[in-house]
């Protein structure tokens, strides 16, 4: 009888109290900012890969997105409170994950067209350096194939040469023909390096328009500005639905706490309630000056 009692009057002490409350909100003497919004974790999709720590750190990092500039604790988590944050894996992740995926792609293919380039360089350079010894040792040959047969004829003219002249001559002969070998030799080096750069290039130009490839299916799936459905107030919680990351996560439940702080869409596309995703500064997220009216204006603050 007595707990029975004592609960009755705990229910009936807590309807008085919201009474009193929706009849002070009525007469516009209570406003959200007057009060604090508590929240708890409720339904959370292991597939989005993120841990419950993780969310808490998010959530009270788009908390104080609003209560650094309204001085006031208009969220507060609480374990078991009513008012839920639910991570509900739907086609929007999916969407998103096949996104990251994708990024991944296109960072391994960056790397491995930043490796082909290093090595075309490097081979390039040997290409370049070897030619030019070629080249060189190519005319000093022909100046003495030319010196060489010049002796030749003049001593065919002469009805031929001296033995100690024939001994050079035939010594230089000899040093022509392994010239010729180390020549032939460095042909062919040159030749294995050209037909190397051209493979490399072949891979690389391959690899380029693999990338451009995905890069056009990037933009074609994920390219344009994402309206935000990647979260959802719905008036008992807020339902996250799509995120990349941690950056913009925040800004999706700052903007739905946004909304369940009674603030409505905002014009200016840098701000937390502009109702795409599109031109915020996810590194620095913070109310614009169209943020702080609409919420001042709901809450009454000059």
């Amino acid at each position: 009888m007595i707990l029975g009692g004592t609960i009755f009057y705990a229910q009936k002490s807590e309807e008085i109290k919201l009474g009193a409350r929706n009849m002070l909100k009525k007469a516009n003497l209570l406003t959200v900012c007057d009060e604090t919004l508590y929240y708890s974790l409720g339904e959370i999709d292991p597939r989005f890969n993120i841990s419950n720590a993780d969310i808490k750190n998010v959530l009270a990092q788009a908390e104080n997105v609003w209560e650094k500039d309204l001085n006031k604790n208009v969220f507060e988590y609480k374990e078991g409170a009513e008012f839920k944050v639910n991570f509900i894996f739907d086609e929007r992740q999916q969407r998103t994950v096949e996104g990251n995926n994708l990024n991944e792609q296109l960072d391994k293919l960056e790397e491995i067209q930043s490796d082909i380039s290093k090595e075309y360089q490097t081979i390039e350079a040997i290409y370049q350096k070897t030619l030019a010894t070629y080249q060189k040792n190519i005319k000093d040959y022909e100046n003495r194939v030319e010196e060489f047969n010049a002796e030749i004829k003049k001593w065919n003219k002469e009805g031929g040469a001296p033995e100690d002249e024939y001994e050079d001559l035939k010594k230089e002969q000899k040093a022509l023909e392994k010239l010729q070998e180390q020549l032939e030799a460095e042909r062919k080096k040159i030749n294995a390096l050209v037909l190397n750069l051209n493979e490399l290039a072949k891979k690389e130009n391959k690899t380029v328009g693999n990338y451009n490839e995905k890069v056009q299916t990037y933009k074609e799936k994920f390219g344009e500005s994402t309206e935000f459905n990647q979260g959802e107030y719905n008036g008992l919680g807020i339902n996250i639905y799509q995120f990349h990351e941690a950056t913009d996560l925040k800004l999706v439940l700052a903007h739905e706490f946004g909304h369940a702080l009674e603030v409505g869409h905002v014009e200016n596309p840098s701000s937390i309630m502009y109702y795409l995703m599109e031109k915020q500064d996810l590194e620095n997220i913070k109310l614009t000056g169209e943020d702080l009216g609409a919420i001042k204006g709901i809450c009454g603050i000059e």
